[in-house]
């Protein structure tokens, strides 16, 4: 499935049953990240701050663990602050995929980067989207079918995620994008754009991309089970995001 995405999926979709047609806007679109407010984590700092410097005078080492633990806890909010990102490309069910254009000439003007290969890699990243959207509406019975169907409402439920595993599912759809993205950037030797991917991905641990970094450590060291195991990740996205999530948390 990877090789045939990496092969075909700019140059010539329809071998993989995908529309050639998108659209483009020249909206500016940002797009939020992270669930915590920097004003609010700075306050929380302050404070935890304050609280080591009296625990310092009084001697009070009896307290010390209590205040560990709570600078553990705000540190893991410091990963999760919120901000927001340029939207480059979206797929959206139903309606197909749109590419950001003034958004790429924007961040391709910022790093210096060619605008028809960043162009193309984001494209390459939303086609990954709607071929796995396409996956999961065959698997239930839907591809094809009437948008009044139980089987096509069943998937749409399905692709959107349930309740609490919203989160989980968008982290699977965007590593098994990116992943593809990031590959597809090495294959056609955009050096500076797959290493600005990673950068992206390490710097901030909690952004949807960040599972990633696990199958690009894992095809550094062997390419051919990073191929297996992104194979893997797809087939169990179609049963269970908890499930796929799982695996990416292994990789």
């Amino acid at each position: 499935m990877l090789k045939l995405i990496l092969e075909n999926i700019v140059t010539a979709p329809e071998r993989l049953g995908l529309p050639a047609a998108y659209a483009e806007s020249d909206v500016l679109l940002y797009r939020q990240y992270g669930r915590y407010d920097t004003v609010a984590v700075q306050r929380e700092g302050r404070q935890l701050l304050k609280r080591a410097e009296a625990l310092q005078a009084n001697y009070d080492i009896i307290a010390l663990p209590r205040l560990a633990k709570q600078y553990a806890e705000w540190s893991k909010k410091l990963q999760q602050l919120k901000f927001k990102r340029l939207l480059h490309g979206e797929f959206a069910a139903g309606n197909g995929i749109t590419l950001y254009v003034n958004a790429i000439r924007q961040e391709c003007a910022e790093h210096g980067w060619d605008y028809a290969a960043y162009y193309d890699s984001v494209l390459v990243h939303e086609r990954v989207h709607l071929l796995h959207y396409q996956a999961v509406l065959a698997y239930f019975g839907a591809a094809g079918a009437a948008v009044q169907s139980a089987e096509y409402k069943q998937a749409q439920r399905y692709w959107y995620g349930r309740q609490t595993e919203a989160a989980q599912a968008a982290v699977v759809k965007e590593t098994l994008a990116e992943f593809a993205r990031w590959l597809w950037c090495l294959q056609q030797g955009h050096l500076a754009l797959a290493q600005a991917r990673e950068e992206v991905q390490a710097c901030i641990p909690y952004y949807p991309y960040a599972g990633v970094r696990g199958l690009r450590a894992l095809h550094v060291r062997s390419p051919q089970e990073a191929v297996r195991a992104y194979s893997e990740l797809w087939q169990l996205s179609l049963t269970s995001w908890q499930q796929a999530y799982e695996r990416i948390k292994q990789l």
